[in-house]
């Protein structure tokens, strides 16, 4: 499985996705209604969502074959043909009434949507995965990403630790983790700086020029 963290990243001034972009921009009607994210972290999409969890699909090999098309589809930046796919392929398992669930294509579906814009919907998702399939890292570590690029980094660092918890031996969930003891670290320093501390704004800095070398 390729790895998926968030080392690559480059502080600039708040937690953002990048300018340039592996990220389409949505053309749909619902993506002007997504919240903006903050800019600043450039390199972040590049990382995102690119692992799937090693869970079967209802009916390989033929799942298995699909999922592969689509997740090349995704990392080739052909992301709503991707989507167009994956919704093919709801319709049509929900046309067998198959029992079970296609835990990849679920998995495929919200990187298409976050490659979109599509945050909230992505989100949604992922959230629903950790409902059904809570056993599973790769959700968790994902939706943490999410939560990163927004700004929520409490909400984040719960996610992580959880994808850390389901599978210690993930090593993305465990980078992603550290990484973002720093910028909570960071976050820190800069709250004191602005009462006035000016060793905390040195520190502040350092931090900040450190996380910038990590990309």
């Amino acid at each position: 499985m390729n790895r998926v963290h968030l080392c690559t990243v480059v502080l600039l001034s708040a937690l953002v996705f990048p300018m340039t972009s592996v990220w389409s921009q949505s053309t749909s009607a619902n993506a002007a209604n997504e919240p903006t994210p903050n800019r600043g972290w450039e390199g972040l999409a590049r990382v995102l969502d690119k692992v799937t969890p090693s869970v079967d699909t209802l009916d390989p090999p033929s799942g298995t074959e699909i999922n592969n098309r689509i997740s090349g589809l995704l990392n080739r930046n052909q992301t709503q043909k991707a989507l167009d796919v994956i919704t093919e392929r709801e319709a049509r398992l929900a046309n067998t009434g198959a029992p079970g669930t296609d835990v990849q294509l679920m998995f495929l579906k919200a990187r298409a949507l976050a490659q979109l814009g599509q945050f909230n919907a992505a989100r949604s998702v992922y959230n629903e995965m950790t409902v059904r399939f809570p056993e599973l890292a790769e959700p968790w570590n994902n939706l943490g990403v999410l939560y990163t690029t927004q700004g929520a980094l409490d909400l984040a660092r719960q996610a992580f630790e959880t994808a850390v918890m389901n599978n210690p031996a993930y090593p993305a969930a465990r980078s992603n983790l550290a990484d973002l003891q720093l910028l909570l670290a960071l976050r820190q320093y800069q709250d004191a700086a602005k009462l006035g501390s000016a060793k905390d704004r040195q520190r502040a800095q350092d931090l900040e020029a450190f996380i910038g070398s990590l990309n």
